[in-house]
């Protein structure tokens, strides 16, 4: 996941460092010595005790046997140590869907560790090598004493090939032509020692399958062949060298061995027939190797090969998945049988903004004991929720609370089961309803509204004419008998007069909203109308200390309207506009084209712009209600931009309003221009 990940401890062992490859060569190797001691040591004893009349062919070929069985279990032994820590290459563990999802090891990596062990086992060949020098030369004089310094001098080599070899990992890294080189470079050194402490009479000298397995693992086959033709040719160029006495053979006193009848002890190693055996029985091993680890390594590099098809085939199917329900808008969590954190996307843990992953504490209702989760892990129902987050509720740190909106979710818990239908994990959907839920909400008020306005249109009719004749009659009594009355009764009149107007103003309002009047329209050029109803507030907005900026254009295509209702829009427009600047400020009105299709102008915007003490959130989407009001009682009625809506829709435009609190506000009036008109310039 992008961004979205199995929450479990699996992922954490990728991670993990263990002890150095030193200390985990040391234990199976030490086993090797010791298991290659216990098997010489019991043919020691058994050759002593049951074997002392056995002629000497037969001891010959149980100490060959006894070498053979030593070289196997040390290379056998090494071997597994590798198999065995090989990064997902020779060993199949259980793998469960994070460990798919996780990125494999590049063969670059696995040829640093590769190297890596290599040299490390090489360091501790090195140390035994030069304990069994020592104690085959100075301690139990197996071999002469004129072959302890060049058997140290050849150990001391094959230290410092080690070291150059780990400069040369660390400064250019590792590949496969360093590591053959190594194990050809090791077989040489081994023909070495082996030359001076036995020949081919040392028992040891099987340990070259070892470089083989190791090349059959690391290498491909055609490379595992060629190295274990080369560890062939150099055993055989051994036992030349030696039966042909161009190479000097010095006595194993470990290996049995006949004092001939000239006091001179028999050598196999110069007898054609044993040498050519043993020549032949090496190479035949050497092969023989080859071709079954070969064959194994191969076997299991498809195995590997499949995993990480497998893998790649999880992990683009999971970031389908996270794209989908990205593009949908759903956040999805995945829960275990402890209803702990499994998997979840971002889209979720941006809902929770939990810190600590998908398990949100702050969701009572979905992680409570009572939780639609829980019920579902224990009657396997699938329940639908609904959650209100409150605004500023459920916040990340360090984000501000106006990025955390209120929203309702809907959250839909489902049971997953095995095959054998217990459930084992529970899904969990939720979906953003929260602009369904505000229409539902709005639909309902718009129908309240609607019923509101309806009777609020019959009252005014029934009202407007009592209230025209009470102001007619007190007009007319003032007028006409003023003379006849107290100051009194006249003040009384006068404010009979003024409460019935406004009445009648508020009547008339109502039935303009409820029963709006087409009017005559024609094409209008709108600065008209913008223009006197300026010139309507001109005197206020100046004892308001406001600034008035007209910055409308010099031409503007016409519209078709009527240029009184149009005027009685912008008068709203601009009177509301000064009442939210009592302690003055800037009143900015333009205009632009909207350009149609074929460069022709689709419709006039108009702006009108203040810088008062702007709109509050929490009631912007209410403003245009009728009756609805934010000023002091007493000095609105709450239809003024009612009556603006419904003139403006009227004329097949539209209103909309940018506010923030503190910077002011801005009204958009948008006006569909006049199809036959075009831009009129008359500005003189």
């Amino acid at each position: 996941m992008t961004d979205a990940q199995p929450h479990n401890d699996g992922g954490s062992q990728q991670g993990k460092t263990g002890p150095p490859p030193w200390r985990r060569l040391i234990r199976p190797l030490l086993l090797a010595l010791g298991m290659t001691l216990f098997i010489f040591g019991c043919g020691d004893i058994i050759q002593r005790l049951w074997l002392g009349n056995v002629p000497m062919p037969v001891l010959h070929l149980l100490f060959q046997i006894e070498g053979i069985l030593s070289s196997i279990v040390v290379a056998g032994t090494v071997s597994w140590m590798i198999i065995r820590s090989s990064p997902a290459f020779l060993t199949q563990p259980a793998m469960d869907d994070a460990d798919l999802c996780r990125p494999g090891v590049t063969p670059l990596e696995r040829s640093k560790m590769y190297a890596q062990w290599f040299i490390a086992m090489r360091w501790i060949a090195v140390l035994l090598a030069a304990v069994l020098v020592f104690i085959s030369v100075q301690v139990f004089a197996w071999l002469p004493g004129t072959v302890w310094r060049p058997l140290m001098a050849t150990v001391a080599v094959l230290a410092v090939l080690n070291v150059f070899y780990t400069i040369l990992a660390r400064r250019h890294g590792v590949g496969p032509r360093l590591l053959s080189a190594q194990v050809y470079v090791d077989l040489v050194i081994l023909t070495v020692l082996l030359q001076f402490s036995g020949g081919i009479e040392n028992p040891l000298s099987m340990m070259m399958i070892f470089h083989v397995i190791i090349g059959g693992i690391l290498l491909s086959r055609r490379e595992c062949y060629w190295i274990a033709a080369f560890a062939s040719f150099l055993f055989a160029a051994l036992a030349w060298g030696e039966w042909s006495d161009l190479l000097t053979h010095y006595t194993l006193q470990l290996y049995p061995h006949v004092r001939q009848a000239n006091g001179e002890l028999f050598h196999p190693a110069e007898q054609s027939l044993y040498v050519m055996s043993r020549s032949v029985l090496q190479g035949v091993v050497m092969f023989l190797t080859a071709y079954f680890v070969t064959t194994l390594a191969e076997r299991l590099r498809q195995n590997e090969r499949r995993l990480e098809t497998l893998a790649e085939r999880a992990t683009a199917g999971q970031q389908l998945l996270e794209q989908s329900l990205e593009t949908t808008g759903a956040g999805l969590r995945v829960l275990d049988g402890e209803l702990r954190g499994y998997w979840d996307n971002a889209r979720w843990r941006q809902w929770c903004a939990c810190p600590t992953g998908p398990d949100c504490a702050s969701f009572e209702l979905l992680n409570g004991s009572g939780s639609p989760a829980r019920q579902t892990l224990e009657d396997g129902k699938i329940r639908v929720t609904e959650v209100v987050m409150e605004p500023g509720g459920g916040c990340p740190p360090g984000a501000a609370p106006e990025q955390c909106p209120g929203r309702i979710l809907q959250v839909t818990t489902a049971p997953l089961a095995n095959a054998q239908g217990r459930v084992q994990r529970i899904v969990e959907l939720a979906q953003d309803v929260t602009r369904q839920k505000r229409a539902q909400e709005q639909m309902a008020r718009a129908g309240q509204l609607a019923a509101v306005g309806e009777l609020a249109g019959r009252v005014a009719h029934e009202v407007n004419n009592p209230i025209a004749i009470i102001s007619t009659k007190s007009r007319l009594l003032l007028a006409d008998h003023r003379s006849e009355m107290s100051p009194k009764i006249a003040q009384e009149l006068a404010k009979i007069t003024d409460y019935s107007d406004r009445v009648a103003r508020i009547a008339q309002g109502l039935l303009s909203y409820c029963r709006p009047s087409p009017g005559t329209r024609a094409p209008l050029d709108v600065r008209q109308p913008i223009r006197k109803s300026l010139a309507m507030v001109e005197q206020n907005a100046r004892n308001a200390g406001v600034a008035v900026l007209d910055e409308l254009p010099a031409a503007l295509p016409p519209v078709s309207a009527n240029s009184n209702e149009l005027e009685q829009v912008f008068l709203n427009l601009f009177l509301n506009a000064l009442d939210a600047m009592s302690g003055g400020g800037r009143l900015r009105v333009s205009a632009v084209v909207l350009e149609g299709t074929a460069g022709r102008p689709r419709a006039v915007a108009v702006t009108v712009e203040d810088s008062g003490v702007g709109i509050p959130p929490s009631v912007r989407d209410r403003i245009f209600e009728p009756f609805f009001t934010t000023k002091q009682e007493g000095r609105g009625t709450g239809l003024g931009l009612s009556i603006c809506l419904g003139v403006v829709r009227g004329h097949g435009g539209e209103i909309r309003v940018e506010s923030e609190p503190g910077k002011g506000s801005r009204f958009i009036v948008q006006f569909p221009a006049d199809e036959a008109g075009r831009p009129k310039n008359t500005d003189g």
